[in-house]
């Protein structure tokens, strides 16, 4: 009966041991939060880019001179900012992910693949998702380390 039993023994015991998550998030390939946002800015910014649309965003989404002069390369400039606040604003972060990933993707997988964006929103998805699922399995296979959700190799 639970009123003749003490709190310690309705309460079943724990084992506080350090649980490794990585191996699970490997295996099932989830993304964790951090990288289901990058993932979320680099497929929005790429249909925003693709479609056009919502024109005001678009217009806001400029490439950059170095983008110009070099044609393999699909850089957006980074729009100024005035306070922290604005730093976490979709088009300052976008941008910043999408350059990034831009650079890097073009270094590690030797295409670049947004460079004329013909493909198709849910290839570009793919594409992302398996970036972004090989930098976070990188490194350790049981610890989480800084590279694995940053895209710093």
């Amino acid at each position: 009966c639970a009123r003749t039993r003490s709190i310690d023994e309705h309460l079943a015991p724990k084992d506080f041991v350090l649980e490794h998550t990585k191996p699970l998030f490997t295996e099932l390939k989830l993304l964790t939060v951090h990288n289901l946002h990058k993932l979320f800015l680099l497929n929005e910014i790429f249909k925003i880019k693709k479609y056009r649309y919502p024109i005001p965003l678009y217009t806001l989404l400029k490439r950059s001179p170095e983008s110009i002069r070099n044609c393999q390369r699909n850089n957006i400039v980074i729009p100024p900012y005035n306070l922290e606040t604005s730093r976490q604003q979709f088009l300052y972060r976008g941008s910043i992910v999408w350059n990034k990933f831009n650079t890097n993707s073009t270094a590690q997988l030797n295409t670049n693949f947004l460079s004329d964006l013909s493909t198709s929103s849910c290839v570009a998805k793919n594409r992302f998702k398996k970036f972004l699922l090989n930098i976070q399995s990188s490194g350790h296979p049981e610890h989480w380390e800084c590279q694995n959700i940053s895209f710093v190799v």
